[in-house]
């Protein structure tokens, strides 16, 4: 007999199934997808620029920021909270600009230690 899971319920048994796996994790990695994983020199390159890698690098920031508002966040629902994606960004200009073989990844995890620290986010 075949047994049909709700989606939620199989969605939840598979990310139990995945976290407890010897992943990444351990060594306080993880996979970076999408745009994350271009250097600091990528994201200066195009900043100030109008097109479309540009808006593709800005979107992946405050992708990635939403995200650890979605999933990580206990207290404070905006590890952000408030500041305008133009700070955000000049931010990750600075730490870019002094790390510029970093990835985006690694310089938005700066930018969000910085954010928590600043707004006690938990």
């Amino acid at each position: 007999m075949r047994r049909h899971c709700p989606p939620r319920a199989a969605a939840t048994a598979a990310l139990a199934v995945f976290l407890s796996c010897p992943t990444a994790e351990a060594a306080n990695q993880y996979v970076i997808v999408g745009a994350g994983s271009r250097p600091c020199g990528s994201w200066l390159q195009v900043r100030n620029q109008t097109n479309p890698d540009s808006a593709v690098l800005q979107s992946w920031v405050l992708g990635y920021i939403t995200s650890v508002n979605a999933n990580v966040l206990t207290v404070n629902q905006d590890v952000a909270d408030g500041t305008n994606p133009g700070a955000l960004f000049s931010w990750i200009d600075d730490y870019c600009a002094s790390h510029p073989l970093d990835s985006l990844a690694r310089a938005t995890g700066g930018l969000l230690d910085s954010l928590r620290a600043k707004n006690h986010a938990h």
